[in-house]
């Protein structure tokens, strides 16, 4: 009588482990990276509706900033009034740094996707994780004779 032993796989060596699971961590910090990236965002997004809503709520930060620079030492003086520069430039600064904050948040989102990318850029593994949620709908076409013989134009 003979026993049908179910046959035994080959061990995976400890470097691949390893490897594996440097991969995971590195994806998943990627995916952490990511998610930053997007509550920054978000923070920006909120805060250019805030202003766009109220404008009013730019009165009191520019102010201080204003002051901070220097106030109405910078005034220009006109005939019939006098023009806060003082405002204007603490205005700007205001806006650089919200492009800044704008610009970074996207190279920081940009930097956790090329690392998701780098580590679980896998093209096995991607087709077989669309196998398994789409089954075998998803296959390549296949080409006919009729097709390699029609002129492309």
């Amino acid at each position: 009588m003979i026993t049908m032993l179910p046959k035994r796989e080959d061990p995976v060596p400890a470097v691949e482990i390893i490897k594996k699971i440097i991969s995971l961590m590195a994806t998943c910090l990627g995916l952490a990276i990511i998610l930053i990236g997007l509550k920054y965002a978000m923070d920006i997004f909120e805060l250019i509706f805030t202003i766009l809503k109220s404008p009013a709520y730019l009165t009191g930060p520019i102010q201080q900033m204003a002051e901070s620079i220097g106030g109405r030492a910078f005034d220009l003086k006109l005939e019939s009034r006098s023009v806060p520069l003082a405002n204007i430039m603490a205005l700007m600064v205001y806006c650089s740094g919200a492009l800044l904050s704008a610009w970074l948040t996207l190279a920081l989102m940009h930097t956790g996707a090329k690392i998701v990318s780098l580590t679980a850029g896998d093209r096995s593994a991607v087709k077989q994780l669309l196998q398994s949620a789409f089954g075998n709908s998803l296959q390549p076409k296949t080409t006919t004779e009729n097709d390699k013989t029609q002129p492309r134009g």
